[in-house]
């Protein structure tokens, strides 16, 4: 069909995409798991880089499975993340 650009027609592609990465499935269960993180917790807890942790968030937000809040700690300006519980999971 034309006229449908590069949004899938359902969010399950995206979903699917963002947990098939064993890294992005510990994140997202750590968030779950502890309700939410800052990016520096992530890096040292899980053993990532800076810039893979940004990828992988990128990526779990993108499928609207995590969500980025106001973070109260010092860590990555303030940027924290937690489990979307509305993804429908």
């Amino acid at each position: 069909m034309q006229g449908q650009g590069k949004q899938p027609s359902s969010p399950e592609p995206a979903v699917k995409r963002a947990l098939g990465h064993s890294k992005r499935l510990e994140i997202f269960g750590y968030l779950t798991q502890k309700g939410g993180a800052d990016e520096t917790e992530l890096v040292e807890v899980l053993g990532l880089t800076t810039l893979a942790a940004r990828y992988h968030l990128w990526v779990l937000q993108d499928a609207d499975l995590i969500v980025q809040v106001e973070g109260t700690g010092q860590g990555s300006a303030g940027r924290s993340f937690i489990a979307a519980t509305s993804a429908g999971l």
